[in-house]
């Protein structure tokens, strides 16, 4: 039997073992750290979902990141309706690699290019890293991400040249208006094959006021011309080409007697009418400050 002098050594002793496990474990659970974020939650379908995934190495010496056999060090769940899904190539492109002591590295990820999640759905999601000491991974939170579609209010297909002697092929862009979970809408362009299954690129060109229609259209090199409001009386003018590219975009205002629109000439040829150019990282003009009674013209000064 324990007396109550004896009780008190003892439960010390289990406290102070019952710590240090706690705290070996913990040293065991930092050796990595694994984080990943993504940029939003609510995607449209075949949208790149980019996914930044920060290693920090907290083992306490330089490490080189490897994976099994051969394998890449970097990996991932992602379950769709709770159905793990299978990578697209296994074990993607991340080569081995020296993690020194205390530092992180953080790598971009197009999850859409690794595994098939362009299909409708709800995604759980997580990054794991191998850890060679242990034979072990570490993983990262899981994120739950959605994938929606929307109809193309907008559409036109055109060929593109396969070279002498080879029939051309024909690809369609399209425009989608998308919400997802904020409150502004915006206006993604996709493209694709137009007898076939194969989608190029969906990608959004920022955002989009539904209070006038978006003018569209293609000119003489395959290039897709876009003119949408993004604010009142504001416009963005964007270009992509013919194999999907951003190629940019201007900006333009509407003036009391015009608005900027689209016009495409004989010659395939796309401008733009209507407006005046604006740039929208230029500060506004300084308020011109009220004159004093000396600085009046003459005959202007009240008695």
């Amino acid at each position: 039997m324990v007396t109550p002098s004896q009780f008190r050594p003892l439960a010390l002793l289990i406290i102070s073992m019952s710590l240090a496990v706690i705290f070996i474990t913990q040293k065991a659970d930092a050796q990595l750290i694994v984080e990943m974020k993504l940029p939003k939650t609510h995607y449209l379908s075949y949208e790149p979902m980019v996914a930044n995934v920060t290693v920090y190495n907290r083992a306490g010496n330089d490490l080189i990141l490897g994976g099994p056999k051969g394998k890449g060090w970097m990996t991932f769940d992602v379950y769709r309706d709770g159905q793990l899904l299978s990578p697209r190539n296994i074990g993607g492109k991340f080569e081995t690699m020296l993690l020194k002591s205390g530092r992180s590295i953080t790598k971009k990820i197009d999850i859409n290019k690794l595994y098939p999640v362009s299909d409708y759905g709800s995604y759980t999601i997580n990054a794991s890293v191998y850890f060679p000491p242990q034979r072990t991974y570490f993983s990262s939170k899981k994120i739950r991400v959605n994938v929606a579609d929307a109809r193309a209010f907008w559409k036109q297909s055109f060929g593109v040249s396969q070279g002498r002697n080879k029939l051309a092929s024909f690809r369609q862009f399209s425009l989608h208006e998308h919400r997802g979970n904020s409150s502004n809408s915006a206006l993604y362009v996709r493209l694709r094959e137009t007898k076939g299954t194969k989608v190029y690129c969906t990608f959004s060109l920022g955002r989009f006021i539904n209070v006038r229609k978006p003018q569209a259209t293609i000119d003489s090199q395959s290039r897709l011309h876009v003119m949408h409001m993004i604010s009142p009386r504001i416009y963005s003018h964007a270009r992509v080409s013919s194999e999907g590219t951003f190629l940019g975009n201007d900006y333009y205002r509407e003036t009391a007697d015009t608005r900027p629109s689209l016009v495409i000439d004989s010659a395939g040829i796309v401008k733009v009418v209507g407006g005046i150019a604006y740039d929208p990282n230029k500060p506004p003009a300084p308020k011109e400050k009220p004159r004093s009674a000396s600085e009046l013209p003459p005959g202007l000064i009240s008695n």
